[in-house]
């Protein structure tokens, strides 16, 4: 019983610590967007949700998807951004805020929402995928609510994991309005904000903090890792899920179904920037 009892008021403590943390507001600046309903537009919104993965995790059609719902762990889910859904409330100032912050329109961060990744957005693809979200049919259902469950909150409170990734941006950077999207490292570089949030920042791979036991590590993907790839090897790989050799990439974690989309211009600049990051070892993040 007292160890029980040790066990209940560690557990409060790292819940009421953990809600503290979470409950915190941010403040962002305004930035204005035009955001217009033609085809082009809504096409181009349609290909960045699809390569950046905004389809991964709110579904296919953006009605809402739940990836992880383990009540040790905890849920994560997308929640329906169609007009049927959350979507019908969002301005797009509201889009702003979310996408490039991580916080909603009362200044609280999202919780697991991965706007370190997408505060590079230019306002091009920004307005394109919020053109693409008001014209995809609605879906009239709720998804569930994410939440945090003991063990996040504990790798949390002791500095192993961040829930909100809304503390991890400047949010005083500037945005570009558009770039051209051509086969250099610095537009490769943009593209590869998508790939830190499994391969680390430093690119290296490694087990992905806070996942689930199940998943898998991402791999080493700076020139230690695929330093003998070309940029034909690197291309066929995001298409088809094999690597050079012909072993399979495990497309349950790796987007592969996504990946396949992005355009040659997209895959050689990508390609082109991973050739330029330092050389890391493997699991270093």
């Amino acid at each position: 019983m007292v160890m029980f009892g040790l066990v209940a008021v560690a557990a409060a403590g790292i819940y009421g610590l953990s809600e503290r943390k979470l409950r915190v507001r941010v403040a962002v600046p305004e930035h204005r967007l035009a955001v217009s309903q033609d085809a082009a537009t809504i096409a181009r919104g349609e290909h960045v949700a699809t390569i950046r993965g905004c389809v991964e995790c709110h579904g296919a059609g953006l009605g809402g998807a739940t990836m992880l719902d383990q009540p040790v762990i905890g849920r994560l889910a997308g929640p329906n951004l169609t007009l049927g859904g959350r979507g019908a409330a969002l301005d797009v100032r509201d889009w702003e805020r979310a996408v490039r912050h991580g916080v909603r329109r009362d200044g609280k961060p999202l919780l697991f929402m991965p706007s370190h990744e997408f505060t590079v957005l230019t306002d091009d693809d920004l307005s394109g995928v919020i053109a693409y979200a008001r014209s995809v049919p609605p879906v009239r259902q709720a998804a569930p609510s994410s939440y945090a469950g003991p063990m996040l909150r504990l790798m949390y409170v002791a500095g192993k994991i961040e829930l909100l990734p809304a503390n991890e941006i400047d949010h005083s950077r500037a945005h570009e309005a558009r770039l051209v999207a051509e086969p250099t490292a610095s537009y490769g570089k943009y593209l590869a904000s998508g790939c830190t949030g499994c391969h680390g920042d430093g690119l290296s791979g490694g087990k992905i903090p806070g996942a689930p036991p199940e998943w898998g590590p991402a791999a080493n993907i700076t020139p230690a890792g695929i330093g003998k790839w070309t940029a034909t090897d690197f291309a066929n790989a995001l298409r088809t899920g094999r690597r050079p050799d012909g072993s399979p990439i495990d497309s349950t974690l790796m987007p592969i179904k996504l990946l396949r989309h992005m355009d040659d211009v997209e895959l050689a600049a990508l390609y082109a920037y991973l050739r330029t990051v330092p050389a890391r070892e493997y699991g270093n993040r």
